[in-house]
């Protein structure tokens, strides 16, 4: 580490002013923000005695053993013949690790399990471990104990029977995801197709409510027809250069289906009356009511006025119908603008329009007025 000045008489000047507090600070803070020059500290005390004469640890099995910054992971050991014998099928061996994860030459982590041993050839031990947070790739001090039927909390502490196996291990960043859709907004029609994209990572495994649905791959994107309302769409993506994974933030989906529950029905009035046509659905919040006025060869779109009201509305009423509308036909189109949905068309519906009628005591009908 160099410090470069530009004026070195100012440099000098400083010195003499023995301000020697400021430079032990500045000294400090460039020691401590480099994780390299701090670990993996101090040595650790001294392994104890052991006798490997029936059991050892498999070296291979905690070689070059790698983790991910803040990640848990399953850490497998494994336990073999020893020295000149073997143990016996059912014999418990007891596996811990200790870690030094702040550097100061002392095992403040650990963890143990056991496994039945089997003659001949050996058991595992499978111990979680979760990882310190890092800034940087950073090694640290471990050490194993194997001991035949009873763990160890000593570090430091000789075992009759058992072996001592004193290794490091390297804390990785892990890569940092990013995943977004085609859609800006994640809110898209029923059988839209959407495409997902991922970086940050060398390879991806994408992943829909947890589900794997396109294997680890370097393809970097996910296209797709089949969602849900709901779903939840996530990826991982793997720095292959250091094994690290890292899953990403989700995106929600929100799936729209504009469907009509309920059809509007056939009205028959009299002339002069309000008439209500009706359609329920889900899912919508746009509607267009047309009519046709050919029997239902053509449909025209109908707007709010005297004579109709509530043609953007699921409740369409004709305003005192009159004998020309006899035989018009009515429907509603609905869709959700929120994704520009489809429209979906309900049936027609027939209105029927009938005269009043006024009979005399002379037995002459005479019709009335429309209106």
């Amino acid at each position: 580490m160099y410090l470069n000045l530009d004026n070195q008489s100012k440099f000098s000047a400083f010195l003499k002013k023995r301000n020697y507090a400021v430079l032990l600070v500045f000294a400090s803070i460039l020691f401590h923000s480099n994780s390299f020059g701090q670990c993996p500290g101090p040595g650790p005390c001294a392994p104890g005695t052991f006798d490997p004469a029936f059991e050892q640890i498999d070296p291979s099995s905690i070689a070059g053993a790698v983790f991910c910054s803040g990640q848990t992971r399953t850490f497998t050991i494994g336990v073999g013949p020893g020295t000149t014998n073997e143990a016996a099928t059912g014999d418990l061996e007891y596996i811990t690790l200790y870690f030094d994860f702040d550097c100061d030459g002392v095992f403040e982590y650990s963890v143990n399990d056991s496994c039945s041993y089997v003659n001949p050839g050996g058991c595992n031990v499978d111990l979680s471990v979760t990882a310190p947070t890092v800034t940087v790739p950073t090694t640290y001090n471990a050490r194993a104990h194997l001991v035949y039927n009873t763990p160890t909390t000593d570090p430091c502490a000789a075992l009759t029977w058992g072996d001592i196996e004193d290794f490091t291990i390297t804390v990785n960043l892990p890569p940092v995801p990013v995943l977004i859709s085609s859609d800006t907004d994640n809110t898209i029609c029923d059988g839209d197709s959407v495409t997902f994209t991922a970086g940050g990572g060398d390879e991806y495994e994408f992943f829909v409510n947890g589900s794997s649905v396109q294997s680890l791959s370097t393809t970097n994107t996910y296209t797709t027809s089949g969602l849900s309302d709901g779903d939840s769409v996530t990826v991982t993506a793997l720095d292959t250069s250091n094994g690290c994974d890292t899953p990403s933030s989700p995106i929600s989906m929100t799936v729209l289906d504009p469907t009509l529950t309920t059809q509007p029905v056939d009205q028959t009035s009299f002339a002069g009356s309000n008439v209500v046509f009706s359609v329920a659905a889900s899912d919508v919040d746009t509607y267009q009511w047309q009519v046709s006025t050919d029997g239902g060869t053509t449909f025209s779109d109908i707007f709010n006025g005297p004579e109709y009201s509530g043609t953007g509305t699921a409740n369409l009423t004709v305003n005192s119908v009159d004998v020309n509308k006899n035989n018009y036909r009515y429907r509603a189109l609905v869709t959700n603008s929120s994704a520009s949905c489809p429209y979906e068309t309900s049936m027609a519906a027939i209105l029927t329009v009938r005269v009043r009628t006024v009979v005399t005591n002379r037995r002459i009908t005479h019709r009335v007025k429309k209106n």
